[in-house]
């Protein structure tokens, strides 16, 4: 049977890469910012899995308002990306993986076993949504993702508990695959974000906000009940265009079944977005948080 051993959630803004590779000589929240990620790294590859499920949005790249599924796997026997002009604009290095066909076509039956109605796709590309984390913590590009599409832009989206119920089940029916496989699970999604607008200038003046500090102490505290009626497109968009991103955290939470991780961080500054990086450890997913 498969087995549960690492959860993370990691930031994926598409202006890190080169922040990150320039932290040396810019603002010291960069430095910060690569010792994270070198720590979910590392964890990582402790965990030693040998694929990963991975939860993020589509940024109208894959999707759009013609086609966008509220949730999708992806089930073919590549992932690869980012998409060409992400790579222009950003310089966002390439990745490119393996699928795994059958773990995709697993959680996408059982999914709809448990009523969720996934759809799915055998041919994709991934966006800087996943293939920035992934060159951060997974640069050997040697371990199959099997990626899971969340719609966090379009509205109407379903409630915060909809996301968190989806990573209960995940975590159920990844369990009961009949595979010997070690299974990670990232997330990645936002904190107040807005870009596009005069609120995206917002975080020069107040990097981190009153609702990022109540909602990471609650979230880092697994205090579940008290967060996810807050968490809706309206409450969430308050906070800023691309907030709602956060939906996609909640999955993750739910893979964990709302626990306290063993470890979390917070960075912000005038120059970046908030950017949560988050650790579950197979020891903390399967006996229970360390101090």
């Amino acid at each position: 049977m498969a087995r549960l051993v690492y959860v993370t959630i990691i930031p994926h803004d598409p202006t890190l890469p080169r922040n990150v590779e320039a932290a040396d000589d810019g603002h010291p929240v960069f430095r910060i910012i690569r010792t994270d990620y070198e720590r979910i790294r590392a964890g990582l590859a402790a965990a030693r899995p040998d694929v990963i499920v991975m939860a993020s949005g589509d940024h109208f790249n894959q999707w759009f308002y013609s086609n966008i599924p509220t949730f999708a796997v992806g089930k073919g026997t590549k992932s690869s990306g980012p998409f060409p002009w992400e790579r222009d604009v950003y310089g966002i290095g390439s990745y490119e993986t393996a699928g795994d066909h059958d773990l995709g076509r697993h959680l996408l039956e059982r999914g709809l076993e448990h009523h969720f109605d996934l759809a799915a796709s055998d041919v994709y590309n991934i966006d800087h949504g996943f293939t920035v984390p992934l060159n951060f913590v997974r640069p050997e590009q040697d371990v199959p993702v099997v990626p899971l599409w969340t719609n966090v832009l379009i509205p109407p989206l379903p409630p915060g508990q909809r996301y968190y119920d989806l990573g209960v089940m995940l975590r159920s029916i990844i369990e009961e695959y009949p595979k010997d496989l070690r299974v990670a699970v990232i997330a990645t999604g936002h904190m107040t974000n807005s870009v596009g607008g005069p609120a995206m200038l917002h975080m020069t003046e107040e990097p981190v906000t009153e609702w990022d500090l109540r909602t990471w102490d609650l979230f880092t505290n697994g205090r579940v009940k008290d967060l996810l009626s807050d968490c809706t497109w309206n409450k969430l968009y308050e906070q800023g265009n691309g907030t709602p991103g956060f939906m996609v955290h909640l999955v993750a939470w739910g893979v964990t079944g709302g626990k306290v991780p063993n470890w979390s961080d917070l960075t912000s500054s005038p120059v970046t977005f908030p950017n949560p990086f988050i650790e579950w450890n197979e020891q903390c997913l399967n006996e229970g948080a360390r101090n």
